[in-house]
């Protein structure tokens, strides 16, 4: 049995070496006690070494005497009982590492099962027997040297050894101790493959980027290269990259010897292993081509290959092809996914060249188009960098400058402008330094001296960080715009001239002298339309008389079906028609002049006309025919004018010549009289005549007549009461009335024109405010003549008569010995008197009446039953009364002025009548008016009844007024002054006490006649109230 204390060491050598290896003794012993079965390792050798399991050895370093192994792997004592280590044996077999323990002989004292499955040896076999006899290989390897080593000098010692007869690696730790030597380990044969293939991909993926980084290189070598690194690292023999294209593959590239692998060689698609990895989208990998069943595919019997490894490429999102890897002969292990990871990498890599291929062919297609494109323009391009050498051009510099490339390359901007312009372009070329854009004109200078004027424009080229560091411009040439900007400021001037024109012959003439002179035309014809003739008349022609030239019709030869057309013609193959207009000429051109004519040019430059010309000519015919129609206008302005004047010096003619007449009339007759003998005498009337209305009979007849015309009107009366008869119509509806054509009509306009030479007439009403005294007409020889001017004209005359009548029939009252008197009671309210009357319950008379500066009437109203306040309330309210103010008051009677802005009194005196007295009560007026005899009194009363519907006739009576001269008016007065009042009243009137100022006060003047101030104010007044009853009662 052993002792205990070599149990105690074997146990702590255990412990050493279990805690070097970091696994938790105690963790181990407790899951081995609560597991029916220990977990395996990866590899099913044995349990996992995770290091939270710790492992015991319950075998002695040497067998001890009576001691055996009892076939399980354990020591037993003689007695068959366990050693006294054997619970640490469970928690050995649990590990993941191995476990071995050998004497000082070599003799295997213990040894795990994981020991046993890592040297591929029996337990059994090993267990008391010495390594070197078991496994005589093992003496040779590096494990057993590091073990020998151990031993030898008594130091843990740890190793990491290749076992050549199994072929794995083993890592591990000997703990030698005085009895022999422990040893833990484990293979990392696994370990190291995968770190043998971890730098083996690291230097294939450095192999790779060298290539696709290596600037020596071309992209075809680069892709040789990178099929040629794929060979080596897959084992094959083949590598090649394919296009697929419809139903064919093509070999891109390729490396190896097989002859249907060779770039540009191509077959069906139907007949490679590409059409199975399109197919799939993703890595195809066949390892034993017969083995695996492809002895029928086509691609087996085309190509005869006995592994095949293949992805799909795709370049700029589309499909491309295939990259493949393949053999004749099988492959010994099979592809794996390694190995397509592999392939998938290299099609990146060969993606990413192909792409940036295409993007360089892209970008070299773009420059190539890019420079076609700057070289065809027309313009100059070019760029210049902080020195001002010239670094980037376009052909068009060379071709306009003469100078080869050589010679441009490297010579400064500025060498190219010409001397005098060079400041200015300087300056602009600075601002572009500063960031701005600018532009100039300026001469560029060529090779051989000749300067053509540019529009020279630049801006700023930027770096990465906004710096300007070099200037782009573009150059235009500009001669024919200076030369169409010198051609447009000869016809501006042209049009600024053409618009002073006095006609449209003048126009006519600088025209044709513009089109030759300021816009190279070599030669013009300019025909005007005559509207009467309906023809084209020439009007002015280049180097010759337009006479020399046919008048055509508008419709005739070119000129005319330009102007009927409206649309511009141009002949680049000139006919006769065109010679005989133009001349000859090689090309001619016709635009047409608006509604005034045609123009026409011709050139005889071989070239013809071109676009510019079209252009000029179109505004130079814009232009004249503008010019024409101001020209014409004018010329209508200014006949419109004289004959304006010659009309008002007529009018005014006879508007002085009417109105003295009219001022000078003392009777109506007079009055007609004179107007009818000035209107016949003035242009364009031939006859006049004035017709009064006779309201008994409803007719109107001629009262005045005079003309030359002699017509009969005088045997003629018109019906006041029919429609559609011109007399009747301006009399009724005061509105004046024209008939043309009136001797060709029927009825007695017909008769009274007759044969007489008149062909219009002209009939307006003679109205004064609401009074229609009859009608003024005159006849014209033309029907013209008769127009709105001459309309007002006469209406205006007709007013002027009118109010002339209504004042010779005012005035008549006055010195009318016969009279008549009209009595008419008003009860309509409309009228002032009856509302105010009703509304203060009151008796309303008239006393007096007055106009006033303003238009308004001013009525003095005496009022009686009623009180002042009331009365004035009402008139206050009233909407006709404008003001109402009292002006005195005695007990129940009283006296107001009331400002109206019409009254039947002003109307009635408008009429002639002569208002004696109005009394309004109960909403009721009754007025009482004189008229004179002539008058009509029934037509001033149905002027009433108009007004005031109801109005009731109370009384007419015919009577003799006595005329009282003047001294009888003296006497009457003289008979109702005392001698004291008539003497008070001769005194202040001869004493100058009615003078402003005065020259007497009335101190003076009683002092005079020997009485008081009182008294004598006193007679003065009662002397001055019996002169005003006089006058006004």
């Amino acid at each position: 049995m052993p002792s205990n204390t070599y149990t105690v060491s074997i146990r702590t050598d255990i412990m050493r070496c279990f805690r070097h290896r970091q696994t938790d003794w105690r963790s181990a012993r407790r899951r081995s006690r609560g597991r029916s079965a220990p977990p395996r390792s990866a590899d099913g050798s044995g349990a996992a070494a995770d290091g939270a399991t710790a492992n015991a050895v319950a075998a002695d370093r040497a067998t001890p005497d009576g001691a055996a192994a009892d076939g399980t792997g354990r020591l037993v004592t003689d007695g068959g009982r366990p050693s006294t280590i054997e619970s640490l044996e469970e928690p050995l077999e649990r590990v993941s590492d191995g476990f071995l323990a050998v004497d000082e002989k070599w003799r295997v004292t213990y040894l795990n099962g994981t020991a046993a499955d890592l040297l591929s040896a029996s337990r059994e076999a090993l267990l008391g027997a010495t390594l070197p006899d078991a496994l005589p290989a093992f003496t040779d390897s590096g494990f057993y040297e590091a073990c020998r080593d151990a031993m030898a000098s008594g130091t843990e010692t740890t190793f990491e050894e290749r076992y050549e007869p199994l072929e794995q690696w083993f890592e591990g730790t000997a703990y030698p101790s005085a009895d022999g030597l422990s040893v833990i380990f484990r293979s990392v044969t696994e370990r190291k493959r995968m770190r043998r293939e971890r730098e083996q991909r690291a230097m294939t993926l450095e192999r790779l980027n060298g290539i696709a980084s290596d600037l020596t290189l071309d992209r075809g070598a680069k892709i040789e290269r990178l099929l040629a690194a794929g060979t080596d690292r897959l084992g094959t023999s083949h590598g090649f990259l394919t296009r697929i294209e419809g139903d064919t593959q093509e070999i891109v590239s390729a490396v190896g010897d097989h002859p249907a692998l060779q770039p540009g060689e191509s077959a069906p698609l139907s007949t490679a292993y590409c059409r199975h990895t399109l197919r799939e989208g993703e890595a195809l990998a066949v390892s034993d081509a017969l083995a695996e069943g492809w002895a029928d595919d086509p691609a087996y019997e085309q190509f005869g290959l006995g592994c095949y490894l293949g992805v799909p490429i795709h370049v700029g999102g589309e499909q491309y092809g295939t990259v493949c890897f393949a053999d004749s002969e099988p492959r010994r292990s099979r592809f794996d996914r390694r190995d397509e990871t592999f392939i998938e990498l290299l099609a990146d890599w060969l993606r990413h060249l192909l792409e940036q291929r295409a993007y360089e062919r892209e970008l070299e297609e773009q420059r190539a188009f890019t420079e076609s494109l700057i070289n065809s323009l027309p313009d100059l391009l070019y760029a210049f960098d902080e020195s001002g050498e010239v670094v980037r051009w376009n052909d068009r510099l060379e071709a306009v400058t003469g100078y080869g490339p050589q010679e441009v390359e490297g010579m400064e901007a500025l060498a190219f402008i010409a001397p005098e312009d060079r400041e200015a372009v300087t300056e602009a070329i600075s601002g572009v330094w500063d960031g701005e854009q600018a532009s100039v004109e300026a001469r560029i200078r060529t090779r051989n001296g000749e300067e053509i004027p540019y529009e020279l424009s630049g801006s700023p080229l930027r770096d990465e960080t906004g710096s300007v560091v070099a200037v782009a411009g573009v150059g235009r040439d500009v001669t024919e715009r200076k030369a169409h900007r010198e051609r447009l400021s000869n016809l501006l001037e042209t049009t600024r001239s053409l618009m002073q024109a006095r006609d449209r012959e003048h126009v006519a003439e600088l025209a044709t002298a513009a089109a030759r002179d300021l816009l190279g035309f070599d030669s013009s014809t300019v025909r005007l339309y005559d509207n009467d003739a309906k023809t084209l008349v020439p009007a002015a022609a280049t180097g010759r008389s337009p006479a020399e030239l046919p008048v055509t019709d508008v419709e005739d030869g070119p000129p005319g079906e330009v102007f009927a057309s409206g649309e511009s013609r141009l002949t680049a193959t000139p006919t006769d028609a065109d010679v005989a207009e133009l001349g000859d000429v090689t090309a001619a051109m016709y635009y047409p002049m608006g509604v005034h004519g045609t123009i026409a040019v011709g050139v005889t430059d071989p070239d013809g006309f071109d676009d510019t010309d079209e252009q000029v000519l179109a505004l130079l015919a814009t232009s004249a025919a503008a010019a024409c129609t101001r020209a014409k206008r004018e010329r209508e302005v200014r006949e419109a004018r004289e004959h304006t004047e010659r009309t008002l010096d007529r009018v005014n003619g006879l508007l002085q010549n009417t109105v003295e007449e009219l001022v000078q009339a003392t009777t109506r007759e007079e009055l007609e009289t004179g107007v009818v003998e000035e209107l016949a005498a003035a242009d364009p009337y031939a006859f006049a005549w004035i017709g009064q209305p006779d309201l008994a009979s409803e007719t109107l007849s001629p009262t005045a007549s005079a003309g030359d015309a002699a017509l009969p009107i005088h045997g003629h009366s018109f019906p006041l009461a029919q429609g559609g008869e011109p007399v009747s119509d301006a009399f009724r509806d005061g509105t004046p009335q024209i008939v043309e054509d009136v001797g060709d009509g029927e009825g007695p306009w017909g008769d009274i024109a007759g044969d007489a030479d008149v062909e219009a007439l002209l009939v307006v009403p003679l109205v004064y405010k609401d009074a229609t005294y009859g009608v003024l007409a005159v006849f014209a020889e033309s029907a013209d003549a008769v127009d709105e001017r001459e309309r007002v004209v006469v209406e205006a005359i007709g007013r002027a008569v009118a109010n002339a009548v209504n004042a010779v029939e005012r005035g008549r009252i006055l010195d009318a010995t016969e009279i008549i008197e009209l009595a008419f009671a008003v009860g309509d309210p409309d009228l002032l008197f009856n509302r105010l009357s009703a509304g203060a319950d009151c008796r309303i008379e008239s006393a007096g009446i007055d106009y006033r500066s303003d238009g308004n009437v001013r009525l003095y109203l005496t009022a009686t039953g009623v009180d002042a306040a009331d009365l004035l309330d009402v008139a206050a309210t009233d909407a006709d009364v404008r003001d109402a103010t009292l002006i005195t008051e005695h007990e129940d009677e009283c006296l107001l002025e009331v400002i109206v802005a019409e009254s039947l009194f002003a109307m009635l005196t408008e009429y002639g009548a002569a208002p004696r007295g109005a009394t309004a009560e109960n909403g009721t007026t009754e007025f009482t008016v004189e008229l004179p005899y002539e008058a009509e009194a029934r037509e001033l009363f149905e002027l009433v009844e108009d007004r005031y519907p109801g109005t009731e006739l109370l009384g007419y009576h015919e009577r003799e007024r006595a005329v009282e001269t003047r001294q009888d008016f003296r006497a009457a007065l003289s008979d109702r002054l005392t001698d004291r009042q008539e003497t008070a009243l001769r005194t202040a009137f001869l004493g100058g006490f009615f003078d402003w100022p005065r020259d007497i006060d009335g101190n003076e003047l009683a002092e005079a006649m020997d009485i008081s101030r009182p008294t004598y104010h006193q007679h003065l007044r009662a002397a001055q109230a019996k002169v005003f009853e006089e006058l006004f009662e």
